[in-house]
């Protein structure tokens, strides 16, 4: 997978912008508040889901402006194509995906073509975290593995919020119920058979980054637990029983106790005996570095390309060593890597091999090699 070319319009801080990279690897460099990571944003909105701010479509419009958009020319294997997302004309609330200027039918089919993982500085206390952020974090590395995840997830949310909705309004409707709680027990599932699928994977590919410790990655989901123990029609019966006796309990509490909305997931240091809850930021950053890097590369072994790794000042809180590791990975996986940082000369190994972009103020000026 390659960047060709990027095309941003009242994005962010971004009026307009047309960039054209000529490396896989990247290195945006410039002032707090430049525009860095507003790039990176873009290019995670490319991806099915809010982007790495989790933001919502409103925020993205550049201030005095009423629509933003984002396209890419990307190159996969040889075939080369477009892909697009912004507000609709007619609906500036309301955000398209169009691949080659065509409308999709759905997540999936823009996750078969785009996959994108990031890190970015939010995230250095994320073992340590509420649940909800590191499941959104591992949902987005099984649907670079499995595109069809995407369309799981969006049904299950809508489900559930179906539910939440009829039992604080009309309770009283059980065929109602009834068929929104077939539809979240079936979507569960899935979601939680591709997320145990995705774990098997990545113990399996025996994947060591040089530099980086091993790392053990756990689901901890009740979901999980009686998927290893039963089939799934019979785990879908017992979550739809569950949510059936669990009506009044969860209009009282205003929620759905029940579902692939309650996982989550650990990470541990095996190589050093470290649990990734108790860890420093710092730690915590290596680990998670560790499992980015052997997900693109896990990736890439099943379908021949790695997603796009978006690394918002990776280098802070890492040693000389790690920083060293992650960028020697980086070149010899030949991963498509866009990284941000303050001080371009910490990049210093990747001179001879990425592109160098300053940015300022909303404007992108590469630098010669």
């Amino acid at each position: 997978m390659q960047l060709l070319q990027l095309t941003l319009t009242d994005f962010r801080n971004y009026k307009r912008c047309v960039w054209n990279p000529t490396s896989p690897f990247v290195i945006l460099h410039g002032e707090n508040g430049s525009g860095k990571t507003n790039l990176l944003e873009a290019l995670s909105l490319l991806a099915p889901g809010r982007g790495l701010h989790g933001a919502s479509s409103a925020h993205f419009c550049r201030e005095g402006a009423h629509n933003w958009g984002i396209s890419a020319s990307l190159k996969k294997g040889e075939h080369v194509f477009r892909l697009a997302t912004g507000t609709a004309p007619s609906n500036t609330k309301r955000r398209v995906f169009l691949v080659e200027g065509e409308p999709v039918r759905s997540q999936s089919d823009v996750a078969s073509l785009y996959a994108c993982v990031w890190l970015v500085p939010r995230m250095d206390r994320l073992l340590s975290d509420n649940a909800a952020h590191r499941r959104r974090f591992l949902d987005r590395l099984v649907v670079a593995l499995f595109p069809d995840h995407a369309q799981q997830l969006a049904a299950h949310e809508r489900s559930v919020m179906s539910r939440n909705r009829i039992l604080a309004t009309q309770p009283s409707q059980k065929t109602w119920l009834s068929s929104v709680e077939d539809s979240i027990s079936r979507h569960a599932v899935a979601i939680t058979d591709a997320r145990l699928t995705f774990l098997e994977r990545m113990k399996n590919s025996a994947i060591t980054t040089p530099g980086f410790p091993e790392i053990d990655l756990q689901l901890d989901c009740l979901l999980a637990q009686e998927l290893q123990r039963h089939s799934a029609l019979k785990v879908e019966d017992w979550l739809r029983d569950n949510l059936q006796k669990t009506r009044t309990d969860d209009q009282q509490r205003g929620g759905t106790r029940y579902g692939a909305h309650r996982a989550d997931f650990s990470l541990n240091d095996t190589t050093h005996g470290i649990r990734g809850a108790l860890a420093s930021s710092g730690q915590q950053k290596i680990m998670l570095l560790s499992l980015l890097l052997a997900h693109a590369h896990c990736v890439q072994e099943g379908w021949g390309d790695a997603p796009f790794l978006l690394l918002d000042e990776p280098l802070v809180h890492l040693d000389e060593p790690h920083r060293q590791a992650l960028m020697t990975n980086i070149l010899e996986r030949k991963m498509p890597s866009f990284l941000t940082g303050t001080d371009a000369g910490l990049f210093a190994p990747l001179k001879s091999s990425a592109d160098f972009v300053h940015v300022k103020n909303g404007f992108l000026h590469p630098e010669a090699p």
